[in-house]
């Protein structure tokens, strides 16, 4: 629905503050009514930018537009109206804009505005007609609040335009009764016609700087709500500093920056505006001064602080929109690999420019690098400049986009680093923080400032296998650092919260499978980092989280390692909740004791890197149960064979019966193929039939049955009598079955072979004991 319709559908109360804004405007409602949706697809903010020759066209568009229409009317009673208003509505647009058309973009751009304030309040109250528009998104309190703050704003700023054009013409009357009445002289000064004239004069001037000071007044007022505004925005903008950087860690965040460079865009738009006013104030001052004219004491103090505004509000509207990363980082930006390829972005917020005037920006990386002995430096191969980029459509920001950047280390810093492991310098490569700085030489009306925006700390390594240290180091840096600048924060790394971190370390497996970590999960972390139950006050020193551990890895390589099994096998059972994952054998074995045979859980092993297994229970009638695990399987495997269809196909090789799958419960109590069928690898099926020359197989992973502890001592005591028999006979005499001779307990030839027994040599020859052939039964 067009706007116009819209504004037309609101209650009274808020169509009565649109008759209201039209009452006081060169634009009749006539007009606006007429060519409504011609008006609202043209571009009148860029059209009202100076220097633009898009107005007078837009201007002269809308004059022909309008014949047009009048031109279409009828000659019957409802159109004669209409059709008068809008012949004197052409005339006097003509009139009044034919010299200044940007005049004219200015106010149908604020116009237009105003009406969508109107329009927001009105649906917000929901107090909208029969065809009420869509209900917006929810803002947030602060976002209501800029939006109705940039609505005042925007009306004060109109306020101060209509004082200021009453103020030129009380300063035009003056000035021409002034030039004709006021002739000094001795022979006059006792004239009382002369006397009156003077006195009149004197009066108009009072008037006038009655208005100076007016006017004056306002813009400090101006200056006021913009400071407010600024610090609201200030306030949003830091908000989306740390939602990206949540953003890189693997965390859900909007970081989308259309609605802080609209009201950017807005307020400087209304800045520069204001600085025009004064520009047109000290041109007055020019034409027209007096003693204690409050022009000459206030303009300057009002231009200074407009200039510390403009500054300001143009610098930190300047950000990086995308940091640092290689084309498959995925979600894993910030490290960087030399001689790879890698891009970044920067983003102007105020979408304000001179079109016929080139911006330039250029990257520098490590500008002003860290005083850190052995610290390495690189070049940028490629093209470290631009000129900023601005879209056709407004809605598409300037832009200065750099692609396909290469670094290359300059040779004298590799002194002391050797391959990088470590060197000299106090930090490992994985651990050396660069910087990519953007500048852009900013122009605009006049106003020319230098632009600076600097990326998030970056990680550069030369090869794959540095690349989980260095994500470590990213994560270390971004969860606790808050100047981001600090290059040299591993010079010293302070200790993480843990709350913090487990916050962090759940973003990684939400970010690679959709699902973080649980309590429970968290609680195992936490313990095998911390060896105990961890509260709010518990901290991990960055070494205990990188650097080697007990068990010949560190923490960061054991958890990425799952990581990596989980992205590139196992992340829909990962997601899905079918794996446990964080538990430690004895928690394994307390959580299945209580269940029935065959339940079992996957677990990720603590030993291996990058492995999982899975732990199932047996229960018995007289033992207590037996808790089976069996190898950790990886990457190297899983790449071959799913691990459903592991688990679908598992057997344990039984003595004297067939093998079976002993896999029949997912913990606690899921059906086996209820749990993994949607995950099987589907099976070739149908009759064997001429055109096929093979019968379907597949690959299963089968394990042997350890013995049980009760088979285990059975064979000892019996081992332990055999032994005791052996010592009580006599040399010679070997028993029936050859019991105590070496060769006959327990070996393959010793039993039931046909020549140990009743051969000469086989009972009480010298070469009868200890012999392959020593006796069987």
């Amino acid at each position: 629905m067009a706007q116009w319709q819209e504004v037309q559908s609101l209650a009274n109360t808020y169509l009565e503050q649109v008759h209201q804004l039209y009452a006081g405007s060169a634009l009749p409602m006539a007009v606006r009514q007429s060519l409504a949706a011609w008006i609202e697809t043209q571009n009148w903010r860029q059209a009202a930018e100076p220097l633009c020759s898009q107005a007078r066209m837009l201007f002269h568009s809308l004059l022909v537009v309008l014949g047009e229409r009048l031109g279409s009317l009828g000659s019957d009673r409802e159109d004669f109206m209409l059709k008068h208003n809008l012949r004197k509505a052409h005339r006097d647009l003509q009139a009044e804009f034919e010299e200044e058309p940007e005049r004219f973009a200015n106010l149908v751009d604020n116009l237009l505005q105003e009406e969508r304030r109107i329009l927001r309040l009105g649906q917000a109250g929901g107090q909208g007609g029969s065809a009420p528009a869509p209900s917006p998104a929810p803002e947030s309190g602060r976002e209501q609040q800029i939006q109705r703050r940039l609505a005042e704003f925007h009306t004060a700023l109109q306020e101060a335009e209509r004082a200021f054009r009453h103020l030129e013409d009380l300063q035009d009357a003056f000035d021409f009764c002034y030039k004709v009445h006021y002739q000094p002289g001795e022979e006059r000064n006792g004239d009382p016609e002369y006397i009156q004239e003077l006195q009149s004069l004197q009066a108009k001037l009072q008037n006038l700087d009655r208005q100076r000071r007016e006017v004056l007044a306002q813009m400090q007022q101006l200056l006021g709500r913009s400071e407010t505004l600024q610090e609201l925005l200030q306030q949003e903008l830091g908000g989306w500093r740390v939602r990206q950087q949540h953003l890189c860690l693997g965390g859900t965040a909007d970081t989308n920056l259309r609605p802080l460079e609209t009201w950017f865009t807005e307020l400087g738009q209304g800045l520069f505006q204001l600085r025009q006013l004064l520009r047109a104030l000290g041109e007055l001052r020019q034409k027209v001064t007096y003693a204690r004219d409050p022009l000459v004491a206030e303009t300057p103090l009002l231009e200074q602080r407009l200039q510390e505004q403009l500054t300001h509000l143009l610098r930190s509207a300047f950000v990086v929109e995308q940091q640092p990363s290689t084309p498959n980082a995925g979600k894993r930006p910030l490290v960087l690999r030399t001689a790879g390829k890698f891009s970044t972005r920067a983003r102007l917020l105020v979408r304000l420019h001179d079109r016929n005037r080139g911006m330039e920006a250029r990257i520098h990386i490590d500008r002003d690098p860290p005083n850190i002995k052995g610290f390495r430096r690189f070049n940028i191969l490629t093209s470290s400049s631009k000129t900023l980029l601005a879209g056709d459509s407004p809605q598409e920001g300037l832009l200065c986009d750099f692609q396909y950047l290469t670094l290359k280390e300059q040779k004298e810093s590799r002194a002391g680093k050797g391959k990088g492991a470590s060197g000299e310098g106090p930090l490992v490569v994985t651990e050396e923080l660069h910087l990519i700085t953007f500048t852009l030489a900013y122009a605009y009306c006049g106003l020319e400032l230098e632009l600076e925006a600097t990326t998030l700390p970056f990680v550069i390594i030369s090869n794959n296998n540095q690349f989980s240290s260095a994500w470590a180091s990213i994560l270390w840096f971004n969860m606790l650092s808050s100047d981001p600048k600090a290059q040299q924060f591993f010079s010293s790394p302070p200790p993480a919260p843990w709350p913090r971190l487990a916050e962090v370390l759940s973003w990684q497996f939400q970010s690679v499978a959709e699902r973080g970590l649980s309590r429970d999960n968290l609680l195992m972390l936490a313990k095998k980092l911390l060896g105990s139950k961890p509260s709010l006050d518990s901290a991990v020193a960055w070494p205990k989280f990188s650097k080697d551990g007990p068990s010949g890895f560190s923490f960061w390589a054991w958890l990425d390692g799952i990581l990596g099994l989980i992205q590139e096998h196992l992340k829909q059972l990962w997601k899905n909740g079918l794996i446990l994952g964080f538990v430690s054998h004895k928690q394994a074995e307390k959580l299945l004791k209580s269940r029935r045979t065959g339940t079992f859980l996957l677990r990720f092993s603590e030993s291996v890197l990058g492995g999982v297994t899975f732990t199932w229970v047996e229960h018995h009638e007289t033992e207590s149960p037996t808790f089976h695990a069996v190898e950790p399987y990886t990457a190297s495997e899983l790449v071959s064979l799913a691990l459903p269809d592991i688990i679908r196909d598992y057997h344990m090789s039984l003595e004297e019966k067939n093998p079976e799958n002993p896999l029949k419960f997912l913990y606690p109590s899921t059906p086996r193929d209820e749990a993994f069928g949607p995950f099987y690898s589907q099976r070739l099926e149908g009759s064997l039939s001429e055109s096929q020359k093979y019968l379907n197989r597949r690959l299963i992973r089968v394990s042997s049955r350890p013995p049980s502890k009760q088979q285990t001592e059975e064979e000892l005591a019996v081992a332990t009598e055999n032994l005791e028999t052996l010592r009580l006979q006599p040399r010679g005499q070997g028993t029936p079955g050859g019991l105590g001779t070496p060769g006959g307990l327990g070996t393959p030839q010793g039993l039931g072979t046909p020549q140990g027994l009743g051969t000469p040599g086989g009972l009480g020859t010298p070469g009868g004991l200890g012999t392959p052939q020593g006796g069987g039964h």
